[in-house]
C-alpha cells in the first residue's frame, strides 16, 4: 500500500507518496521566491511538477492561470488531491484559486507539442536529471530537447525559471548552462537575457541543483 503524507508550507497543502514521488520541502524558499515574482493576469506553464506545490503556491498565492505537468502517475494523482484541499483552503486569500489551476498527466514534450506558441508570460522548467553524470561532466544533453519545446510557447520578453546541475566550481555564472540555453535561442532566432542565477539545493557533494532566470527576447521583423 502506498506510503502517503502531507506537507504544510505558507499555509498551502500537499500530498506526497514517499516511494514512488520525490519532493523537497527544502525549496519552500525558492517556491517563494518565485511567487514574488509573478504578476497579476500571468498565464504560467509549470513542468515537471511532480506533486504539485509549485503549482499550488502558484495558484494560492499569486492571481496567475497556471498550468502544470506531469508524466508520473502517482505524483500526478497526489497533485490532484493537493488541487481538491486547495478548494476547501479557506487561509487562501487569492481569488478563485483552485479554478485557475489545471493539472495535466502525460509526457512534457507530447503536451508542449499541442500548444499554442507565444502563450506563455512564464514558464517553470526544473528539467529532469539524465543519470548521474549529468552536469559539469558532460554527460547529456543539457535538456536541449525541452529547451526546444518550451521556448516558442514563451512570449516575447516572457520569463523562465530554468534549473539546472552544476558543479560548485561554475558558480555564480554557470556558463555551460547559459551557453546551452543560448545555442537553442539561436538556433530559434530568439535572443535571451539572464536574470538571476542562484544555487537552490545540493544533490551531491559538490554538485548542486541551480536556477537561471532568464527573460526571452523575440526579434522584431
Amino acid at each position: 500500500s502506498p506510503l502517503l503524507t502531507s506537507h504544510m508550507e505558507y499555509g498551502i497543502k500537499c500530498v506526497v507518496d514517499l516511494t514512488h514521488t520525490f519532493f523537497s520541502s527544502r525549496m519552500g524558499p525558492e517556491r517563494l521566491r518565485i511567487c514574488q515574482q509573478v504578476a497579476r493576469g500571468e498565464n504560467i506553464l509549470a513542468l515537471f511538477c511532480g506533486v504539485g506545490m509549485d503549482a499550488l503556491q502558484l495558484a494560492g498565492r499569486t492571481e496567475a492561470t497556471i498550468l502544470a505537468v506531469e508524466l508520473n502517475p502517482i505524483a500526478y494523482h497526489c497533485a490532484q488531491r493537493g488541487h481538491r484541499m486547495l478548494v476547501k483552503n479557506n487561509a487562501v486569500k487569492c481569488p478563485n484559486a483552485a479554478d485557475r489551476l489545471t493539472f495535466v498527466q502525460g509526457d512534457a514534450l507530447e503536451v508542449m507539442s499541442k500548444m499554442e506558441p507565444r502563450s506563455f508570460d512564464r514558464i517553470l522548467a526544473p528539467r529532469p536529471k539524465e543519470g548521474n553524470m549529468d552536469g559539469d561532466l558532460g554527460v547529456g544533453d543539457g535538456g536541449v530537447d525541452f529547451l526546444r519545446a518550451l521556448l516558442p510557447l514563451m512570449k516575447n520578453q516572457g520569463e523562465c525559471h530554468w534549473y539546472d546541475f552544476a558543479a560548485d566550481w561554475e558558480l555564480p555564472n554557470c556558463e555551460r548552462t547559459r551557453n546551452t540555453i543560448e545555442g537553442v535561442c539561436t538556433e530559434l532566432g530568439l535572443e535571451m537575457e539572464v536574470i538571476h542565477v542562484a544555487k537552490v539545493g545540493s544533490i551531491a557533494k559538490r554538485q548542486l541543483r541551480i536556477c537561471m532566470d532568464f527573460r526571452l527576447i523575440v526579434p522584431q521583423i
